[in-house]
């Protein structure tokens, strides 16, 4: 529209409006459930997380115990955790891995935040 349709349309208050809908051009639609435009400001972290989470769920039933799964219950835990993987250059594969992984209080999961268990299920991914 042009600046006359929008003062015959709105009449005094049309400069709000016009600059509405010529700032709303300019910004990139939102569509829900989309990560692109957060992707946009992604680093290299935030990639191998999102691949490391999604091999993780592709191997979620191999991993023991996983039916009790739940929001506030038990979440999937990485033993040897993402962030330490990345620092140390695993292949997210490994990390995937469901001898990495276990079931563990959601209480727990959130304390234990970046530290590791290393056993004998997962030391090959160390060596």
């Amino acid at each position: 529209m042009e600046i006359e349709e929008y003062q015959s349309k709105y009449g005094k208050g049309w400069i709000k409006y016009w600059n509405r809908d010529k700032n709303a051009k300019n910004t990139p639609k939102y569509i829900k459930g989309s990560n692109e435009r957060r992707k946009a400001h992604w680093t290299d972290f935030d990639y191998y997380r999102q691949q490391v989470k999604t091999l993780t769920d592709d191997n979620a039933q191999h991993i023991p115990n996983i039916h009790k799964r739940g929001f506030h219950s038990y979440h999937i835990d990485h033993k040897i955790s993402i962030k330490h993987g990345y620092d140390n250059g695993y292949l997210a594969e490994h990390i995937a891995h469901h001898t990495n992984c276990e079931m563990l209080w959601w209480k727990d999961n959130v304390r234990k935040s970046d530290s590791c268990k290393i056993d004998d299920d997962n030391r090959w991914i160390t060596e």
